[in-house]
């Protein structure tokens, strides 16, 4: 029983200092604060509730953050599906013209500027590229037409390079020239 009022006698002698308010007071004294009481001066229970502020607004941020991205991916494959479409309606007008070639559709790449495609003959067969071809429609402007002229001019007289481009994952380039 000795030991018991020793104890009850010894929390008598405990100081602590108050969150709120910096005071030094002893341990005996204190009182329980309940969330429904919330001491109206305590600057570390305000600080405690910035921070709940700020991860809600973390967590909203984050989730548009991710909305938008989903968002965006989807826009992304709506318009790659009707560039693709799109394409599709070209070569189907043009198809009875290569067909009576004996051009495959496969191996023809839609372009559009400065000329419609560009045939890239035995593209789609084991053999490999044995010709490419750039095909246009008559130039309707003198700026069209000028610009055929330098295409043409430029492959008769040899100055051609022929380049593959191949993407990285990080976004760059990586250039390998034809031998």
């Amino acid at each position: 029983m000795n030991d018991l009022i020793q104890t009850i006698d010894g929390l008598q002698e405990i100081l602590a200092i108050c969150p709120c308010c910096g005071e030094v007071f002893r341990m005996v004294d204190a009182k329980f604060i309940f969330p429904a009481k919330r001491a109206r001066s305590c600057e570390y229970l305000d600080l405690v509730a910035l921070e709940d502020h700020v991860a809600e607004e973390d967590f909203r941020l984050t989730a548009a953050q991710e909305k938008f991205a989903k968002q965006l991916e989807a826009q992304r494959r709506q318009l790659a599906e009707l560039g693709r479409r799109m394409a599709k309606k070209r070569m189907k007008k043009i198809d009875p013209v290569f067909s009576v070639n004996k051009i495959d559709p496969q191996d023809v790449k839609v372009i559009f500027e400065p000329v419609e495609y560009i045939i890239f003959h035995g593209l789609n067969s084991e053999s490999g590229v044995k010709l490419i071809e750039l095909v246009s429609r008559q130039p309707d402007t003198t700026a069209l037409e000028t610009t055929l002229k330098s295409i043409d001019r430029t492959i008769e007289s040899g100055n051609v390079e022929f380049e593959t481009l191949r993407m990285q994952v990080d976004g760059s380039f990586k250039v390998t020239k034809a031998k």
